[in-house]
């Protein structure tokens, strides 16, 4: 279809509306730099497509402009050779049938200058536009001398267009919500302008087989911490009850139960109702609800299904959605032989302070209920170690385990599983499980959780929470 006259110039004003840096406007983006960034930056002159996926709100557009400012103001990219647009803006989709294909014909013919080296172009929220990668696999491959930078909301449709039409043409990068060490980090910077100690040596105790060498490791990180930041758990406090969304930062708890909520909201309304077309909307929001309740817990499907109203073949394609949209995750029995078909799945809440709002505990009152602090701070922890376990093995997994016991977590960091449990109190108490799994599997040490006890014993490790998860 060819565009109209009418339809060239909404497309350019809509162009204009998000390019101030066209007509000498200036914008502002935080200075908090994430390492992702750093990243990205480094790969500025490789011709791949850098794809960012992520749940909504953790930074994917401002990590965009932070890029963009950094072309303008130290590449000296020449303002019009830089484009930025969101693929949702309600306009683009009234005005052009192939939106992306559109855009772009648009920005190379009446905006990039004429004989210009190369060009930057920054697609935010591409999956909302049918075969967004088939547009910009033929960009790819006529070689066209633009370097693009793409981001979603949807991992099914992300992966699918990296793995199909982009394969070899473009990098996938995963962005979540803030981990407590980006939460910490962000708030000595702005405060006292401090760095975190360098928590690699740790790492690479983690996947060795000596637990003294990974007790001292600890010991020393600690101490490094605690000169830099001797009052840790008033910054714990915080991120256990409204977690690592940067939007939060400096918000009371009201207005981030509001945010918090129009993100649920939109991200049921707006990202699974569109993507998938859902039409039974108050049983999905049911069904989240109920995954918030039963976090951290090993789930019947079947009772699952009948506790929310509805089918059981409807409430796994409602999980599926969930997981998708970055809500929910899965924790599988772990097993060597993987014959774990007929073992439960373990259902975690992605996002530890949607799982408190929606149980309206985002507030100190959380700290009051013993059963569902432990919830929330197991939530955080199986986060925390699946990611770590991504570190080694490129593969953000984490399972449960249960004999005579159950063990919380396992992880891989190499090729001796690790067994974690959650103790977050006092007294760390009965452990049996996680020597049971360390007998069975012969792992050389395993990991408890802990409140404030740092301690070895007998190839056991009791870590507090907090220096637990900073070495994630």
């Amino acid at each position: 279809m060819v565009l109209t006259e009418s339809n060239i110039e909404g497309i350019l004003n809509v162009l204009y509306e998000y390019n101030p840096w066209w007509k000498s406007r200036p914008f502002t983006v935080p200075p908090y730099r994430t390492g992702l960034y750093e990243y990205l930056i480094q790969e500025q002159d490789s011709p791949e497509i850098e794809i960012v996926y992520g749940p909504r709100q953790v930074g994917k557009t401002v990590l965009m402009k932070q890029i963009i400012q950094f072309l303008l103001d130290t590449a000296r990219v020449p303002p019009h050779n830089t484009m930025y647009i969101s693929m949702d803006h309600t306009s683009i989709s009234a005005l052009s049938e192939e939106p992306i294909k559109d855009v772009l014909d648009t920005f190379f013919k009446y905006v990039l200058p004429p004989d210009s080296e190369k060009a930057y172009v920054f697609l935010d929220e591409v999956q909302v536009v049918s075969n967004w990668s088939n547009y910009l696999k033929q960009y790819y491959d006529l070689g066209t001398k633009v370097k693009f930078y793409v981001s979603g909301s949807s991992v099914s449709e992300i992966e699918k267009g990296s793995s199909e039409s982009l394969i070899g043409r473009s990098r996938l990068r995963c962005m979540l919500q803030w981990s407590f060490a980006d939460h910490l980090q962000y708030c000595l910077k702005e405060e006292k302008d401090l760095n975190l100690p360098n928590p690699s040596a740790v790492r690479d105790a983690l996947s060795g087989n000596d637990p003294g060498m990974l007790y001292a490791a600890f010991l020393k990180y600690r101490d490094d911490l605690l000169r830099i930041v001797p009052n840790i758990n008033h910054y714990l406090t915080g991120y256990i009850i409204s977690g690592g969304y940067p939007g939060l930062f400096g918000v009371n708890m009201d207005n981030a139960r509001d945010i918090l909520m129009d993100r649920f909201m939109l991200t049921l309304h707006k990202d699974i109702m569109r993507t998938f077309a859902v039409r039974n909307i108050k049983g999905l929001e049911n069904t989240v609800i109920r995954c918030a309740m039963q976090s951290c817990q090993v789930t019947d499907y079947h009772s699952f299904a009948k506790a929310v109203g509805t089918k059981y073949d409807t409430l796994m394609v409602y999980l599926g959605y969930l997981s998708d949209v970055f809500m929910i995750s899965e924790s599988h029995f772990y097993s060597k032989s993987d014959s774990t078909f007929s073992k439960g799945k373990k259902l975690y809440m992605r996002d530890h302070s949607t799982r408190n709002v929606l149980v309206g505990l985002l507030n100190m009152r959380l700290f009051e209920f013993g059963e569902e602090l432990g919830k929330t701070v197991e939530t955080i922890v199986q986060d925390h170690a699946s990611r770590l376990a991504g570190a080694y093995t490129g593969r953000p997994k984490s399972y449960y385990w249960k004999g005579k016991k159950e063990v919380d977590i396992i992880i891989e960091p190499s090729i001796i599983p690790i067994p974690l449990e959650v103790k977050y109190r006092q007294d760390p108490g009965d452990i049996a499980g996680v020597r049971e799994f360390m007998k069975k599997f012969d792992s050389p040490f395993g990991i408890v959780v802990t409140k404030d006890t740092l301690k070895l014993a007998d190839d056991v490790l009791f870590i507090p929470l907090a220096l637990f998860l900073l070495v994630c």
